[in-house]
């Protein structure tokens, strides 16, 4: 309705009195009126105000019931009018007459109480004929989308067009978060394909007590809704994120764009598809824990108030969807819920509900929908009379998934079969024992609607024990796209296709599920085989027909199945999207310049592509052929590494689609220079002796440098291996040997080696049987009693055994000394040869058949001479 308010009004004695006078000379008249000029006015109002920086909802939005757009006007040349006429797209609404004198300037008021688009035009009228102004174009914005234009679609992927020709539900659920880290907007719907969008979550206002479940995922979710909630009483509803749902600007938005975000992509959306139900549902599984207060008459009353006026105020929305998760407990907080009356708290509100929406129905000449997600297992669905529900609703949502998860390690399953499987044919988690159990309740068939899972869930380190691997355990949740155990179908697509993975189709459950053996990862998930077998059976059942979670995680093979399961053929002549391809990200030094490649975009219809690219971060450059295939720009050389992003954005003239490419330029650096090292070439130090080595190094480039010293020959220990200065020990040795140490010093760039020989000198123990004597006999045996097989011997005891002297290492009675013999060891400085019976180690030195031997790592019982464990360093330093 427009209202017009005009100031100066002319009595009708008044009027009549000028208008004689005109009526008498009117035949003198010669031109119609100047034409007038409409002042400078404000062209942009809303219906529905949002304060864009604001995030409680009480201070987000403001409703008018109409939007007031003052008018003013001038004539400064022309005849003189005796009328003035607002008109808008054409049709006059307001008419005023004009005394002598007042045609060169007027004012007033329009009053519109309904959004849309509408080109003013002031007309000045005499007896002679009428002069109109310039148009202007004024925009009156409203939440119903009458204002704005049909959205540019930019679903991309594997997403075909298909005739509903069964009048099927085919919904999806569309998360408000998803704008984020998934970049999935509101354009990128294939809404051609869809009856329903239903958009999760519209919180439920309250704080502690009230809301507790959003605590169990960390994070600001509850702070963010308490921020939300300010101002509003416990149990209305608000907007989560107003950001993301209609702040945030998204394709064609401005910033001075009133609605942006979701929300006014969606408004776009129905402008280009009238019939599309969008439908916004009130809990899901952190949000939920509300309903269970529902008891309370006052609490529950004040909800479905909040929620008429909710769509009162968003008026793009078809309806309601409640996702109680669940009437009777189950859900994310623990001991909430009551099997014996949230049973009938659920009836109550779905009547209220209706009734409320029945009495929006009538103010509006709209319909509402009613929907409901419900329960996926025969408990939860067990506590309401979802036959007696569904008098007031239109369709039920049974979560046919879920149904196996990681949350046990010990019970692995199918997630969203429809039926049991061979190796759990008792299963009671799968889609056709839910809709058997509604059905008995009394549920017309075509209020049920089965859901599509466009993810899976999975584990990590289950072994193939040669069983179904459904039937093993796991070590804990595969890891996830977003979140751990839960991986999106597109990903899942991703792993079938880079040949890793072993794919499974278990025929009985019609579940398919792919298994990686080498980490023992095991996910289970929907694909196009499943949701076809979905589809067949939602027609042999004559169910509404399907749903699915969620819309993001799908690349569109699974949208595809779920009308093909159905029968629906591709739409006739129906344009499919086309595909962006934006290249091959690029690293580059400059200066350089560089050329974007879109030439591998395609279309399926073999439509003409017109080409638009677009910077979108990075320090500005000059695109050359911005609106081609191949556009090109040239950068600088930089001291420091930038990267540039670019979007392209192909269009078929009715579809768009587009892709991201970046273009790393990396820092130009000088030349680099080696470090200089200067160390002594030559070090000497006494067997089992430790000497200091002091390495100096230089940098002209003055680069950090670091040090790293090894031996690989086991006869050094090196302390402080990744400094300048360390400390070598030598191993023991027999004769003089000589060592090699190693240097390395790195600038991080380039590393210098450095080589020092290392002489080992052998010691000798002036003939008692040490050092370099190879005898097999002791003198001091003959100072030490000798071993008697009945005598207890300790720790540290010492014998004397076939002319050698030998130390007990623990208690031991009975056992003899010998080389090999674990308890005792020779305490004897002689060197007895190799002996197939003892344990050497790595760096340990033997004679054997007149050659000496270095032992690389522990052996035992390898002989020196055929076993490549042993070195052959040289002649045997002395023969027994």
């Amino acid at each position: 309705m427009i209202k017009v308010h005009c100031p100066n009004p002319i009595s009708s004695a008044i009027r009549a009195a000028i208008t004689a006078p005109l009526a008498g000379i009117s035949m003198f008249a010669m031109a119609a009126p100047g034409a007038p000029q409409v002042a400078f006015m404000p062209l942009d109002y809303a219906l529905i105000e949002i304060d864009q920086s604001a995030t409680a909802y009480e201070q987000l939005v403001t409703r008018h019931d109409a939007v007031e757009i003052p008018i003013s006007w001038n004539r400064w040349s022309g005849d003189d009018a005796n009328q003035v006429n607002y008109k808008l797209n054409g049709n006059t609404v307001s008419t005023q007459t004009l005394g002598s004198g007042q045609s060169a300037t007027g004012t007033a008021t329009l009053s519109i109480d309904q959004g849309g688009r509408y080109d003013l035009v002031v007309e000045l009228c005499n007896a002679d004929g009428c002069s109109q102004s310039e148009t202007k174009t004024l925009v009156v914005a409203d939440t119903d989308g009458s204002h704005v234009e049909a959205i540019n679609l930019n679903a991309r992927e594997n997403n075909q067009a298909y005739s509903n020709t069964t009048n099927s539900v085919m919904a999806t659920y569309f998360v408000e978060w998803g704008v984020y880290g998934r970049n999935y907007t509101v354009d990128r719907l294939p809404a051609y394909n869809l009856t329903h969008i239903i958009y999760g979550f519209i919180p439920i206002c309250g704080g502690d007590g009230i809301n507790d479940g959003l605590k169990t995922i960390g994070g600001n979710s509850f702070s963010a809704l308490q921020n939300a909630c300010a101002g509003r009483d416990d149990f209305e509803v608000a907007i989560h994120d107003p950001w993301a749902a209609i702040q945030k600007p998204q394709a064609g938005h401005t910033f001075s764009t009133p609605y942006k975000g979701n929300f006014g992509q969606f408004m776009e959306m129905k402008a280009a598809y009238p019939d599309l139900k969008i439908i916004p549902s009130v809990g899901g599984w952190t949000l939920s824990d509300p309903f269970f207060h529902f008891g309370n008459a006052a609490h529950r009353q004040r909800f479905v108030a909040s929620v008429g006026e909710f769509l009162r105020t968003w008026k793009f929305f078809d309806g309601i969807d409640i996702d109680w998760e669940f009437p009777g407990g189950y859900g994310a907080t623990p001991g909430l819920g009551n099997a014996d009356t949230d049973g009938e708290t659920y009836l109550i509100l779905m009547q209220e509900l209706r009734v409320m929406l029945d009495a929006l129905e009538a103010e509006t000449g709209r319909e509402y929908e009613l929907t409901s997600a419900i329960g996926n297992s025969a408990a939860k669905l067990a506590v309401v009379d979802y036959g007696a529900a569904q008098e007031y609703m239109d369709y039920l949502f049974p979560l046919t998934y879920d149904f196996h998860g990681a949350w046990s390690n010990s019970v692995l399953g199918h997630q969203t079969a429809l039926h049991a499987s061979s190796f759990r044919p008792n299963e009671e988690l799968q889609t056709d024992n839910l809709v058997n159990i509604l059905l008995a309740q009394g549920v017309e068939p075509g209020k049920i609607a089965v859901g599509a899972a466009m993810y899976g869930r999975g584990w990590t380190g289950v072994a193939d024990n040669g069983n179904h691997l459904m039937t093993g355990t796991a070590t804990g949740p595969v890891a996830g796209t977003w979140e751990d155990g839960v991986v999106d179908y597109r990903q899942i697509a991703e792993f079938i296709a880079s040949g890793e993975w072993q794919t499974f189709y278990d025929e009985a459950a019609e579940a398919p599920y792919i298994y990686r053996p080498g980490t023992g990862d095991l996910i289970t998930y929907d694909d196009a085989r499943s949701v076809k077998a979905k589809g067949d059976y939602v027609q042999q059942r004559q169910l509404a027909g399907f749903f699915s979670w969620e819309i993001d995680a799908d690349n569109g093979d699974i949208l595809n199945a779920m009308h093909e399961g159905l029968g629906h053929p591709l739409a006739s002549g129906a344009n499919r999207a086309p595909s962006a391809n934006a290249g091959n990200d690029q690293t580059v030094t400059g200066p350089a310049n560089i050329t974007l490649d879109g030439s591998r975009s395609s279309d399926p219809d073999q439509d003409p592509l017109t080409y638009q690219w677009q910077q979108t971060s990075g320090p500005t450059v000059t695109l050359s052929n911005a609106d081609s295939a191949n556009p090109s720009f040239s950068v600088n050389a930089v001291d420091t590494a930038e990267t540039l992003r670019f979007t392209l954005t192909v269009s078929d003239g009715k579809i768009q689609a587009t892709d991201e490419v970046s273009v790393t330029v990396q820092a130009n650096t000088p030349a680099n220079t080696a470090p200089v090292v200067e160390v002594t070439s030559d070090v000497s130090v006494e067997s089992t002796g430790t000497v200091s080595i002091v390495a100096t190094a230089t940098d002209v480039d003055g680069d950090t440098l670091t040090y790293s010293w090894s031996s690989n020959d086991g006869l050094l220990t090196i302390d402080n291996a990744d400094s300048a200065a360390i400390s070598v020990t030598a191993t023991a040795v027999t004769q003089d040997t000589t060592a090699q140490l190693t240097l390395l010093v790195s600038d991080g760039t380039d590393t210098t080696m450095a080589n020092i020989a290392v002489t080992i000198t052998a010691t000798d123990d002036g003939g008692n049987g040490g050092g370099n004597t190879c005898s097999d006999q002791d003198d001091d045996a003959a100072n030490q009693p000798a071993y008697n097989a009945n005598t207890v011997y300790l720790g540290g005891d010492l014998v004397s055994h076939n002319s050698l002297v030998w130390k007990a290492k623990w208690w031991t009675k009975g056992t003899a000394p010998g080389v090999g013999v674990e308890v005792w060891e020779l305490n004897s400085a002689v060197e007895l040869p190799w002996s197939a019976a003892k344990a050497y180690s790595g760096g340990d030195e033997v004679n054997y058949q007149e050659r000496r031997y270095r032992a690389k790592w522990w052996t035992q019982g390898n002989q020196p001479s055929t076993s490549d464990v042993w070195v052959d360093i040289g002649t045997a330093t002395c023969t027994p």
